[in-house]
C-alpha cells in the first residue's frame, strides 16, 4: 500500500508527498530495528542472569565438594602421620603395630579436587555473556577459572604420584584377610573384594626400612598440598559468591 502510494506521487511528481512517504518508511524501518535491538539487548541479558544463576548454583556444589574432601583428606593425613610417627619410634607392640597397619592401607587411597566449572567457562568464554559483564566481574571469573585450572594439575598430582611405585611389593609386608565393604565403603560396589596389607615383622625391624618409610614419607607429602590447596579454593568461591550477592 505504501508503495503504491510512492509511485502514484511520484508519478504525478507530488514531491513533497514523495518526502513525507520516504520519511515513513525510514522512520518505520529505524523503529523495527530499535525493537530488534532492544529485544537482543533483553534476551542477552536474561540470558545473562540465567548464567549467573547457574554459576551460583555450581559454587554451592563446589563448597560441598570441598568441604568433603577437606574432612576426608584431614583424617587420611592423620591416619597416616600417626602411623609414620609410631613406625619411626621403633616401638614395637601389637596397639603400635595395628596402628601402623592402619596408616599402610590408607596409602593405597588417595583425594583429590574435583569442581564443577561449566557455568564458569561459560561465562568466561562466551562473547554474549562476556559484553554483559562489568570489569570486575570479568576479573573475578577469569581468576577464579585460572585457580581452577591450577587446582587440576595440582591436584592430578597429589592424587596419582603417591600411587606410582607398588609399596605393597616391599617383603616387609603381607597380604592380609579380606576386608568386607562395611569396613571400606570408600570403594564402593566396583571393587567387591579388598584385602588388607600388614606387616610381617616388628616396628623395631620394620622402622629401619628405608624404602617403606619413604613409602610414607611421599604420600604424606603429595596428599599434605590439598588442604592448603582447598582453603585456597574456598577463598576463590567466597570471592565470587560475595561479587554475586552485591549484584542482587
Amino acid at each position: 500500500m505504501l508503495f503504491r502510494r510512492v509511485e502514484n506521487h511520484t508519478k504525478k511528481q507530488i514531491w513533497l508527498a514523495v518526502l513525507i512517504d520516504f520519511l515513513i518508511v525510514v522512520m518505520g524501518v529505524f523503529v523495527g530495528l530499535q525493537i530488534w535491538n532492544w529485544n537482543e539487548e533483553h534476551n542477552a541479558h536474561s540470558d545473562y542472569i540465567q548464567a549467573l544463576e547457574r554459576l551460583d548454583a555450581e559454587i554451592k556444589i563446589n563448597h560441598l565438594n570441598v568441604a568433603t574432601v577437606d574432612t576426608e583428606a584431614a583424617q587420611s593425613l592423620q591416619i597416616v602421620g600417626d602411623a609414620l610417627d609410631i613406625l619411626l619410634s621403633c616401638s614395637d607392640s601389637e596397639a603400635n603395630r595395628s596402628l601402623v597397619n592402619k596408616g599402610i592401607n590408607e596409602l593405597r587411597n588417595t583425594n583429590g579436587i574435583y569442581l564443577r566449572r561449566q557455568a564458569l567457562q561459560e561465562l568466561t568464554t562466551t562473547p554474549r555473556l562476556l559484553a554483559h559483564q562489568t570489569a570486575q566481574e570479568r576479573q573475578r571469573f577469569t581468576d577464579m577459572l585460572i585457580h581452577f585450572e591450577l587446582t587440576e594439575v595440582n591436584s592430578d598430582l597429589a592424587e596419582d604420584h603417591p600411587l606410582k611405585k607398588r609399596f605393597e611389593d616391599n617383603p616387609l609386608l603381607s597380604v592380609g584377610p579380606r576386608l568386607t565393604l562395611s569396613s571400606n565403603k570408600d570403594y564402593g560396589d566396583d571393587i567387591p573384594h579388598i584385602r588388607s596389607i600388614k606387616l610381617n615383622t616388628p616396628i623395631d625391624v620394620a622402622c629401619k626400612n628405608d624404602p617403606l618409610i619413604k613409602a610414607f614419607v611421599t604420600w604424606e607429602r603429595w596428599q599434605g598440598v590439598l588442604l592448603p590447596m582447598m582453603g585456597q579454593i574456598r577463598n576463590e568461591l567466597n570471592a565470587t559468591k560475595a561479587l554475586l550477592e552485591k549484584r542482587r
